[in-house]
């Protein structure tokens, strides 16, 4: 390890003290082209600074944070000179690193980047299809030929900007022009679903480049760290549908569809998750199903109430292990996107909301079970959540409902609005 200078002007809080104020750091040098510098302030407390000098005398900066001019050094809200010394020396590394490989290989553009990110996704995570089209139709005709060392904040500003800006696309095939979806009749819907797009392909790019800038590939981060999302866009909560709307889907679903619905309403399970089950994941003894290959990679058992036991107990039985729990009328299993034109069919002909997705059958076993009092971990460990945290969000709001109710029939009635014989001053 690399020893750490000593500079008699910066290096205790005492000698800091009897600095003039002044925008030009007080700078050290502390290997060949690297530097820490420290800034005075005209109030208390002063900030260091790393800076990087090539050899052909390029310079890059980098803010490191506040000194412990007034507080004790944690390394975060207040760094000391010596942990100052230590991230600048790092810093520094990773830039002579990051140019070393960049004259080798030329510029590392952003769809070198998003390549590398992809092929990692590939390894690590189960679903990257609907990762690589989005890459290819949002990100790489915008930013795909910028050098990721010059992409500034306001270019990707612009490109997020620009996503908000665009209806939603339709798709064109290998040729033709661009034809765009009706967007919602209200204005404030329509921007917040653009707006909510954008910030959807933001976390893709800034996932990218992070990784990029982890691996040592980039040399700083602050381009993307200073873009922030668009507020507010969120949908706080989710649709779902109440018993009897659930019922009146089922006796809308065509034949082929109904006993996926029946499941996803059952088990709360994700539409990729109900089409691998084989008959071998039902388990009659302990009332579950096995989730093999969930969306975070993980398996799961899904708990399964009576009426679940029943009717997978039903689908299963005497059918080989390895054929599909859940077939179409001809025996082969559902695949992706199978379910859209029925399930929308079906959501017509059962006068719900034309907007209502299969993935919030999802949504309604949640609901319904968060409302019925499920303790909201008891609910995440159901749909495969590491945490609380989703359901919360999504679902929080109907715990509020389900304490209301349960105040309103549990809590003490003392027989004040019975009939009284007391009269009051005003003859009232």
């Amino acid at each position: 390890m690399a020893r750490n200078v000593r500079d008699a002007k910066t290096d205790s809080r005492s000698a800091r003290r009897k600095l003039k104020a002044r925008r030009e750091p007080y700078w050290i040098k502390f290997a060949k082209g690297c530097f820490l510098g420290y800034r005075r302030g005209a109030a208390d407390g002063g900030t260091w600074i790393a800076r990087f000098r090539d050899d052909t005398g390029k310079q890059q900066y980098l803010a490191l944070g506040p000194a412990d001019d007034a507080m004790d050094a944690d390394g975060v809200s207040a760094i000391s000179f010596e942990q100052a010394q230590i991230k600048a020396r790092e810093w520094c590394q990773n830039v002579a690193l990051a140019e070393a490989q960049g004259e080798a290989r030329g510029p590392y553009t952003v769809a070198a980047c998003m390549t590398d990110y992809l092929a990692w996704i590939k390894q690590h995570r189960k679903s990257h299809r609907h990762l690589e089209i989005y890459i290819n139709a949002y990100i790489l005709p915008a930013l795909g030929t910028v050098d990721t060392a010059k992409l500034t904040a306001a270019a990707i500003r612009a490109w997020h900007q620009g996503i908000a800006d665009e209806p939603p696309r339709l798709r064109r095939g290998r040729v033709g022009e661009q034809r765009y979806r009706q967007e919602d009749t209200d204005p404030a819907e329509a921007m917040r679903k653009r707006r909510l797009r954008a910030n959807r392909h933001l976390v893709t790019l800034r996932a990218a480049l992070n990784r990029a800038w982890q691996e040592g590939n980039i040399a700083k981060n602050d381009a993307w760290v200073r873009v922030k999302p668009f507020p507010s866009v969120e949908r706080q909560r989710s649709r779902f549908l109440n018993r009897d709307e659930a019922r009146r889907l089922l006796n809308a679903c065509s034949p082929d569809l109904r006993p996926l619905v029946q499941a996803a309403l059952i088990t709360g399970a994700r539409y990729g998750e109900l089409c691998q089950l084989d008959v071998r994941d039902f388990q009659a003894d302990s009332g579950t199903l096995f989730i093999r290959d969930s969306k975070s990679g993980k398996p799961r058992h899904i708990v399964l109430n009576d009426e679940g036991v029943s009717y997978f107990k039903r689908l299963a039985l005497g059918r080989p292990l390895g054929e599909p729990l859940i077939a179409r009328s001809d025996g082969t299993r559902w695949e992706r996107d199978h379910q859209h034109r029925p399930f929308k069919e079906a959501v017509k002909a059962a006068s719900l909301d034309p907007g209502f997705t299969f993935h919030e059958l999802r949504h309604t076993w949640a609901s319904l079970t968060v409302m019925a009092g499920a303790p909201l971990i008891v609910v995440a460990s159901n749909l495969g959540h590491r945490d609380t945290r989703m359901v919360e969000r999504h679902y929080g709001h109907l715990t509020d409902n389900y304490i209301a109710e349960t105040i309103r029939q549990t809590a003490p009635s003392f027989g004040l609005d019975a009939p009284t014989n007391v009269v009051g001053l005003d003859g009232r």
